[in-house]
């Protein structure tokens, strides 16, 4: 991955041998590996000062208690709530969108996390991320959770930015948030979303940290590895990969949501199926192109081609205004700007999205760390007594997350 030097600070730590990464390796392998980056602010504990160190201590204790929850964890998780203040719950609508906001017990004002789902059906009701909303409230801090536009659906939108962008700014406005300042975090979708939102110039100021568990970076590779089951090394070289059906028709679904002739988005919609759906959208796709707009048959075209040596003449024939709008939903052209602390979780085998991905952001944003833990399946965190070192990793990640974001 290229992580070595001395003028940054971006680290990258694991203990499993980078060569099992599906073949997707780092440019250089270390079982610990340490690159610094020019402008990357993270210091040593050595170097912290007496109040960073007392924040970093209520972050662990914080840490415990939000993992005990979130993984469910039998005797600690019970022991965390008869510790902890039953939270106050509300929901409100911002801009149309449904929020769910999960406070502490007490009065405020408290730091606090906007978590930005993945593409599910469930989105904010799904259960780990009801114990990730009950598990920050009873840790000290507000936790606001958006049902964002498509993401329910497996379409990943401009208005998708638009929305998380507008629950953002209601939320530092809010009087029981502290200084106007939020941390934004996301699983998935929704951690690549939390990195383009953050970069925004109008809500930069008002981020305090990122906390991206497994996103992606590029739209475009990922559109490749969908459509033709092969990712694009830095070399060029084209490497199988496993691909899931969700991912192949959430990436399809979001391609045809960007047509504007509502006819031809919505019969081809109904062609790729429902994430729901166990089958494999584009397998089985077929469509005749008569009678359909340019811009939909060029979409078409692309998503019927399994030739990975042809995605790039498919993608670069699409409309210049999709390809637009395209590179809006892809962090490595929205966020490299990024200023403000990111932190990066993902696991050294991802079902949906290549090593390279989080690498690639771990490379091209100004002050990162990125943490690989087995303890991590995609965004699911999982505790095992032969994982304890990966646990331990895990942890480290949320601790640093909570520390920055008080």
């Amino acid at each position: 991955m290229g992580v070595e030097g001395c003028a940054q600070r971006v680290r990258t730590e694991f203990d499993l041998d980078p060569n099992q990464f599906s073949g997707l390796r780092p440019k250089s392998g270390h079982a610990r590996m340490t690159r610094a980056r020019e402008g990357c602010t993270f210091s040593s504990m050595a170097n912290s000062t007496p109040s960073r160190l007392a924040a970093v201590a209520a972050a662990r204790f914080r840490s415990v208690v939000l993992l005990s929850i979130v993984m469910d964890l039998p005797v600690l998780a019970r022991v965390a709530n008869a510790l902890t203040r039953e939270p106050r719950v509300e929901s409100l609508q911002v801009d149309g969108v449904s929020v769910e906001i999960t406070c502490p017990a007490g009065r405020g004002p408290w730091p606090a996390f906007v978590f930005v789902t993945g593409a599910h059906p469930l989105r904010r009701q799904e259960p780990v991320v009801q114990r990730v909303a009950q598990g920050l409230a009873r840790a000290g801090y507000v936790a606001v959770v958006p049902d964002l536009p498509g993401l329910g659906s497996g379409e990943l939108t401009v208005r998708t930015i638009e929305a998380a962008a507008k629950v953002i700014e209601a939320a530092v406005a809010r009087p029981d948030v502290r200084e106007r300042r939020v941390a934004l975090a996301g699983a998935s979708t929704g951690a690549s979303i939390a990195l383009i939102a953050a970069a925004r110039p109008e809500l930069t100021r008002h981020v305090s940290l990122v906390a991206a568990v497994a996103p992606f970076a590029d739209i475009e590779r990922i559109a490749c590895l969908a459509t033709t089951r092969s990712y694009e090394e830095d070399d060029g070289a084209m490497v199988e990969y496993a691909v899931t059906a969700l991912l192949r028709r959430a990436v399809a679904r979001s391609l045809v949501a960007c047509l504007r002739d509502a006819r031809d988005r919505d019969l081809l919609l109904d062609r790729i199926g429902t994430i729901e759906e166990e089958s494999d959208a584009l397998e089985a796709l077929e469509v005749e192109l008569d009678g359909l707009g340019p811009e939909t048959q060029t979409v078409v075209r692309l998503l019927t081609n399994r030739d990975p040596a042809r995605f790039r003449d498919f993608y670069g024939a699409l409309p210049p205004d999709m390809l637009s709008t395209l590179r809006e939903l892809s962090p490595l052209a929205q966020a490299t700007s990024l200023a403000v602390p990111v932190e990066l979780a993902v696991p050294p085998q991802d079902p949906y999205f290549p090593f390279r991905e989080a690498s690639t952001l771990a490379e091209s944003l100004p002050n990162v760390r990125l943490t690989v833990t087995s303890t991590l399946d995609h965004t699911r965190p999982t505790a095992s007594l032969r994982g304890l070192r990966d646990l331990a990793r895990f942890d480290g990640f949320v601790v640093r997350t909570l520390a920055g974001a008080a």
